[in-house]
């Protein structure tokens, strides 16, 4: 494949080898569907058949007229429309916003998929915190009951999406790191008798265990100096303040209740709200426990500078009598597994 230069001074890319499917994909039209309407996120090709060559028909950032967006989809509809894969990362970004269009591209590794699922469910999780609505639990319930299948189908897809928590461990992300990282020890922990329909419901705890927080006041969430002693007692109140939220979403399930309640207490009874110790915490709230705890150690916040992953997981893994040691022995070898 060459860069040619036609009389007029356009580039073409010479295909006359065929196209190289690594380093052009085909756009259909329904992924054109996610693009922005007035400005495209990459560049355009024009499949020529009879002289195999990709000639450009739109640069990204430019504005697009109506005549150049009808003639751009009869080239889809065609199957002759490509863009380039050094763009993909532009192309994924905007293609997540329609997840199961992003999921049926076969354009998209799972690789790409799976930064395709955090971002989604980043998004999906967002907007039930801040509108614990019914219309909310159903758009992250179906996010989930995809990213659900993806991983029955191959439970080694979890490892990326665990390299992507590492990958941006910004304080924004801290939430869905923590969810994502303790379905990765759930999954570990019961490899070999996961069943659709119960992940489903884990999963989904395992999403909504913070929801508590949306009540808390953002001038709290966001103070720099030491909380005061009624603001503390005001904090340590979220995991009660989650049950009474999915109380009013008719959210019953034990699965979806013990990570939101639990996931502050610890096996010594020093934990809260309801200092409860050993047996009486649940392996779901244990789980979320630790990720919760992880994701908090190495995330930098103003109050402290994260600290490395391999320093957390020691934390953990030494602090025998406030965390599960089974759950942080786990989440360490399978951190042992994520390529970096």
């Amino acid at each position: 494949m060459a860069i040619k230069e036609n009389v007029l001074g356009v580039k073409e890319i010479d295909c006359s080898d065929g196209i190289n499917t690594e380093d052009y994909n085909q756009i259909d039209p329904g992924i054109l569907d996610c693009f922005p309407r007035t400005k495209y996120p990459v560049d355009l090709f024009h499949w020529k058949e009879k002289i195999r060559v990709l000639s450009p028909v739109y640069h990204v950032g430019r504005e697009i007229n109506r005549h150049q967006r009808a003639r751009i989809r009869d080239l889809s509809e065609k199957g002759l429309l490509f863009f380039s894969r050094n763009q993909i990362e532009n192309y994924t970004t905007c293609v997540a916003g329609n997840l199961e269009t992003a999921l049926n591209d076969p354009n998209l590794t799972w690789d790409e998929k799976a930064g395709v699922f955090i971002c989604e469910l980043g998004r999906r999780q967002e907007q039930i915190f801040q509108h614990p609505m019914a219309q909310e639990l159903e758009d992250l319930r179906k996010a989930i009951e995809s990213l659900c299948v993806y991983l029955v189908e191959d439970s080694n897809r979890m490892a990326k999406m665990v390299h992507d928590v590492h990958a941006n461990i910004s304080l924004e992300r801290r939430r869905i790191n923590a969810s994502i990282l303790a379905l990765a020890i759930y999954l570990q922990m019961h490899k070999g008798e996961i069943f659709l329909e119960n992940l489903e419901i884990v999963t989904l705890g395992f999403f909504l265990y913070d929801i508590g927080m949306s009540r808390i006041s953002p001038m709290m969430l966001s103070k720099v100096q030491q909380l005061t002693p009624p603001e503390q007692r005001t904090m340590r109140e979220h995991p009660k303040v989650a049950l009474e939220i999915f109380a009013r979403l008719n959210l019953t399930r034990s699965e979806i209740s013990e990570p939101a309640s639990q996931h502050h207490e610890r096996i010594n009874g020093s934990g809260y709200p309801n200092k409860l110790k050993g047996d009486c915490i649940g392996q779901l709230g244990r789980i979320a426990g630790v990720a919760d705890s992880y994701c908090a150690m190495v995330t930098s916040t103003p109050h402290h500078k994260g600290m490395p992953p391999i320093n957390a997981a020691a934390e953990l893994v030494t602090n025998v009598r406030q965390y599960d040691q089974v759950v942080c022995r786990t989440l360490v070898r399978f951190l042992q597994t994520v390529n970096r």
